[in-house]
């Protein structure tokens, strides 16, 4: 098991010292001697073995003190220390315990005794170092884990799930919600090749996301080649309908400046609605963080009624806006399960990024 494994001996006696040697050498272990405290800092300083045998009375720095330096120093505080001597009173072993030793045999002492008692240290100490680094690993492993959970869920959401365990529902009254879609992606893409399909989403989602993020918005999905995102949830906002419609004007206007120069050329609906939603997250395995109820289906709506490269406004949110933006006469349409509503083509307002 030891592989070559190191072991320093601090012994002033060169007969114990001869002696301790042969018996290891046998063993197959490698050999470092000192013959003081002093000398075996000095040694550790450069090669940090995996086991030493302190004696206790040495030339100037005895065995204790050698022990408690080897303890204050990082690179040499786990490397475990047996003490072996010849004082052999009770009051000499718990010294030697206290200042750090693991364990503690007298002189004379016998080679079984002293090679069971390395066996055993080393099997501890190679115990502790695979512990440690399976410790890291799953430390790593945690903290990629926490990450990706923070990439997929708001971050209020994801330090709840990640403090408690548990996230529960929760009803947002004041939130603003866009449905953006690109216009007839699904036949073009039935032309193109999947790394272009998925590179052409990748860029204009990434896109979407610097400027939902700028202007405090959420994105919570995306559906095939539909963008999803709120504001007001989960924390409060009360510019939700405003920070909604700039995100709007300027994703439009971040598509029409990519298509200047682009081999593929997209254009987007928007809908936009304002009103209460419940948002909680949903699955135990595979967690996503979605939001529910009639203001979303109203925003998908409007998405509907929209004509390419504009953002249809519904009269709730109109009411938040009106004042910060321009908009078209409003007209009154037919939605499937709501009845005659009035919704309004969002023109212009002060979109700067």
């Amino acid at each position: 098991m030891h592989d070559q494994q190191t072991i320093l001996i601090v012994e002033d006696s060169p007969v114990n010292r001869k002696i301790l040697n042969e018996l290891l050498k046998k063993q197959g272990y490698n050999i470092l001697n000192a013959a003081s405290g002093e000398e075996a800092m000095d040694l550790v300083g450069t090669v940090l073995p995996d086991l030493i045998i302190l004696d206790i009375l040495l030339p100037g720095m005895d065995g204790y003190t050698t022990c408690r330096q080897l303890k204050e120093v990082k690179e040499t505080r786990d490397i475990p220390v047996i003490f072996i001597s010849s004082l052999d009173a009770t009051k000499d072993k718990i010294g030697g315990f206290e200042a750090g030793g693991v364990d503690y045999i007298t002189k004379p002492f016998q080679p079984a005794e002293v090679m069971a008692r390395i066996c055993t240290h080393l099997r501890i100490r190679h115990l502790q170092r695979s512990l440690a680094e399976k410790n890291i690993q799953l430390e790593e492993e945690k903290q990629k884990s926490e990450a990706l959970l923070r990439n997929v869920l708001p971050q209020r959401i994801a330090r709840e799930l990640l403090t408690t365990g548990t996230c529960m529902p929760q009803l947002f009254t004041e939130t603003t919600v866009c449905f953006a879609d690109i216009v007839n992606f699904t036949a073009a893409s039935s032309k193109l090749a999947p790394e272009i399909i998925i590179r052409e989403l990748n860029d204009i989602f990434t896109g979407f996301d610097r400027i939902s993020t700028h202007y405090n918005c959420e994105r919570m999905k995306t559906i095939g080649d539909a963008y999803l995102f709120v504001c007001g949830i989960p924390d409060p906002d009360p510019r939700h309908a405003e920070n909604i419609a700039r995100s709007a004007l300027q994703m439009i206007d971040f598509l029409d400046k990519r298509n200047t120069d682009a081999q593929y050329k997209w254009k987007i609906r928007i809908g936009i609605h304002s009103g209460p939603v419940v948002g909680g997250v949903v699955g135990t395995e595979k967690y996503l963080y979605d939001i529910f109820g009639d203001t979303v289906n109203i925003a998908e709506r409007m998405e509907e009624f929209s004509a390419p490269m504009q953002v249809n406004v519904s009269s709730t949110s109109y009411a938040f806006l009106k004042n910060k933006f321009q908009f078209t006469e409003g007209q009154e349409m037919e939605i499937k399960g709501k009845g005659r509503q009035m919704m309004y083509t969002l023109i212009s307002g002060k979109a700067d990024i």
